[in-house]
């Protein structure tokens, strides 16, 4: 999972002066200006979709639980190999409660194409340095999810991150899931909503953004948007711990600071 620690999880609303700065938030277009000599040749632009991005809120749940359930708790390299969901029509509600329990901060992301339809969403959440972590671990009664709950909570606790982070900064952001339709991969809409995640988390007085990164994908992404690599754990040395199959050798803790 793009995913986070073990704590409660997170979308965009537009409310009173919070409204007006996503107001602006750009409409994007997936193809760039070609050069002049290629449109000299009368070769005609190829006009991509464009989308949007906004906020999710809570009154998104069903839709952004919806998206993930279809395009990354079935992908996603952990849930996999516990073979969580075991038939296409599977669910597992310890993961969805999961994913959907930080919504109501109104700091989680869509894009959004012109019909109105999710192309991507990422999952963030604000978390204060005096907060009490809380491990459910032991509460969670889907025995293959509690295993990855179980390495959540390992990379929050060996990793230390508020001890990594400068002493005056008091909030954080973490970045918990990223997900991107399929037919809309490569299209950099994630950089795009990591960049408005930045944003959002200074709005909010964060100083750092984490991101667990719990696959070799995540963890090139994490890479390639400027976070430092502060923990890592190869899942061979943690014998309860999900196995994924390779490259997916380790799960990292990233942050980058604001």
């Amino acid at each position: 999972m793009a995913v986070a620690s073990a704590r409660n999880i997170v979308n965009l609303k537009e409310k009173g002066r919070f409204e007006l700065e996503n107001a602006r938030i750009n409409k994007y277009t997936l193809a760039d200006k070609l050069p002049e000599q290629v449109a000299e040749h009368g070769i005609k632009k190829i006009i991509e979709p464009a989308y949007h991005v906004r906020v999710i809120t809570s009154k998104d749940k069903d839709r952004t639980i919806d998206f993930l359930r279809r395009y990354f708790f079935r992908d996603e390299p952990m849930n996999l190999a516990v073979n969580l969901l075991e038939t296409p029509t599977s669910r597992c509600i310890d993961l969805e409660e999961y994913a959907a329990s930080s919504l109501d901060q109104g700091v989680s992301l869509a894009a959004v194409d012109d019909n109105g339809e999710f192309v991507g969403v990422v999952i963030n959440a604000i978390i204060n340095r005096n907060d009490v972590e809380e491990d459910k671990t032991e509460e969670c009664t889907h025995h293959k999810f509690k295993r990855i709950l179980r390495l959540l909570t390992h990379l929050s606790n060996e990793a230390k991150v508020w001890e990594k982070v400068p002493a005056s900064c008091d909030v954080m952001m973490e970045l918990r899931i990223a997900s991107t339709h399929p037919e809309w991969r490569g299209r950099r809409i994630m950089k795009v909503l990591a960049e408005e995640s930045e944003r959002i988390a200074k709005t909010h007085g964060a100083g750092v953004i984490r991101m667990d990164a719990t696959s070799a994908f995540s963890a090139r992404a994490a890479e390639r948007l400027g976070y430092k690599k502060v923990y890592s754990v190869l899942y061979k040395d943690l014998p309860d711990a999900p196995q994924p199959k390779a490259p997916h050798f380790s799960a990292s803790v990233y942050i980058k600071q604001l």
